[in-house]
């Protein structure tokens, strides 16, 4: 169906192209109202604060380096994989790979809306990341952080070893998110909650810190600070000031912990669907990840026990 400039209803669109274009007297969406209009449709939408502080970043650097006058379907490819290569100069690349994601979501926000066709900023594709594992922390360095630790910092420590929890997560627990049964709920990526495990060690550890802390309202932070409740940052700065005293140069961070919670649940005897449940993953690509990680260690167990080995090795002596 062809366009009908002297159909009286103008919002008969071919179908090959979005309504928005019925007649030309429509001003060309431009790049810093689609920004405004997208960020606020995520914010109805339920996003989480967490999401949209990482679109609206992202999109106000894009409007930078564009300009908030530029059309959207002016964005060309070209000028686009220009700029991520730009990036890439200064920013790691799954960081970059982060970036194209955010405009991807942008450009399919706008076509679904009808607000414009956005072909550049759909056509992206995702850049290659290199898949690098990041290595546990040594069980001597975490028995070193613990041996210097004050009360509540050992149960900080203790708890992100013991569930893998994210650094926000934990922040984020209060005192009515501790279960009877020695469990805790938590508040997850996509505002999802779940229920995680805790291990003897780590509750004795929190319980110990409780009757320090003293009691509180069911809504109050589990962990304090100087001011008040210890957000995520100041969780990163428990351990950073922890690395310090114990002369630590190597990874020790929330995030290593995280890892460090996987690859030993794995070791341990954990399977991967319990461990993408407590970890809060979506699907299990990440997953694999310490499963590559779990295998170097029964490599390793498997070079001093190896039967074949240790027969041959006997029958020579």
């Amino acid at each position: 169906m062809q366009w009908a400039p002297d159909s009286p209803d103008l919002w008969a669109p071919d179908s090959r192209r979005p309504r928005t274009w019925a007649t030309d007297s429509f001003e060309p969406l431009t790049l810093g109202r689609a920004v405004d209009l997208f960020l606020g449709a995520k914010a109805a939408e339920g996003a989480s604060p967490k999401t949209i502080t990482w679109y609206r970043m992202i999109l106000a650097r894009a409007v930078r380096k564009f300009g908030a006058d530029l059309a959207v379907d002016r964005l060309t490819g070209p000028d686009l994989r220009a700029w991520l290569v730009e990036l890439r100069t200064t920013l790691a690349p799954v960081s970059v790979a982060g970036y194209v994601r955010t405009l991807k979501v942008l450009g399919n926000w706008l076509l679904a809306e009808e607000l414009a066709e956005a072909v550049a900023l759909r056509a992206l594709r995702k850049p290659r990341v290199p898949d690098k594992l990041i290595e546990p922390v040594p069980d001597d360095t975490l028995r070193r952080l613990l041996g210097l630790a004050t009360v509540r910092d050992r149960a900080i420590l203790l708890l992100l070893l013991d569930t893998g929890l994210r650094v926000s997560e934990a922040a984020g627990i209060r005192l009515g998110d501790l279960r009877p049964d020695g469990s805790v709920k938590v508040l997850g990526k996509g505002a999802k909650e779940r229920i995680v495990p805790i291990g003897s060690t780590a509750r004795g550890a929190i319980v110990r810190y409780l009757g320090q802390r003293g009691p509180g309202t069911p809504d109050a932070a589990l962990f304090l600070g100087w001011r008040g409740a210890l957000d995520a940052r100041g969780m990163q700065q428990v351990l950073k000031r922890l690395k310090v005293r114990a002369g630590i140069t190597g990874r020790c961070s929330p995030h290593s912990l995280r890892h460090t919670f996987a690859r030993s649940y794995l070791v341990n005897g954990g399977d991967v669907f319990s461990l993408q449940r407590i970890l809060g993953h979506t699907t299990l690509d990440m997953v694999k990840r310490y499963v590559s990680l779990a295998d170097a260690d029964v490599a390793a167990k498997h070079r001093t026990a190896s039967p074949a080995d240790r027969l041959i090795g006997s029958a020579k002596g």
